[in-house]
């Protein structure tokens, strides 16, 4: 049984069915040109990346401001755990694994940073606890000199 020519006038003899056919189907070219540009993006994410040498080098700076801050007397866990992903971060380095060491590298600059205001917020409760026993003192002294010159209380 022929088909219909869907009452358009054509040089050759397609009928409708088979002009849909033809419309439809791609070239070879723009079919695999997608898969194509996925391949070359997949390889070139898996492609060596960089040492993380800035987030290592922030890394270190962020211990040695913890440390000068007094974070081994004051945060002393949280120094620690700074200091252990730092050398984690150094050891992933060293096999190569580069993302590994940038996101060691980047918690060991996170934890030496909450080492450093643990430190300096304890450094304050310290200074805090220091002033308020000084003034404890010194209203203590006051009381006994207005109670010796017989002078009232306030």
């Amino acid at each position: 049984m022929a088909l219909p020519n869907c009452g358009r006038p054509s040089h050759n003899s397609h009928s409708c069915n088979e002009r849909a056919v033809d419309v439809m189907t791609l070239p070879c070219g723009k079919i695999h040109a997608p898969f194509v540009v996925l391949a070359l993006l997949a390889l070139t994410a898996c492609g060596p990346t960089k040492p993380p040498v800035d987030k290592l080098d922030a890394a270190a700076r962020g211990l040695e401001t913890a440390r000068s801050v007094g974070a081994a007397e004051f945060a002393a866990a949280d120094l620690r755990a700074a200091a252990d992903h730092y050398a984690g971060a150094q050891a992933a380095e060293g096999d190569g694994d580069y993302d590994m060491a940038a996101q060691l590298a980047l918690q060991s600059q996170a934890d030496s940073e909450l080492a450093a205001v643990r430190a300096r917020r304890e450094q304050g409760r310290v200074a805090v606890d220091k002033l308020t026993r000084a003034n404890a003192a010194l209203q203590e002294d006051l009381s006994r000199s207005k109670s010796a010159t017989g002078e009232e209380q306030p």
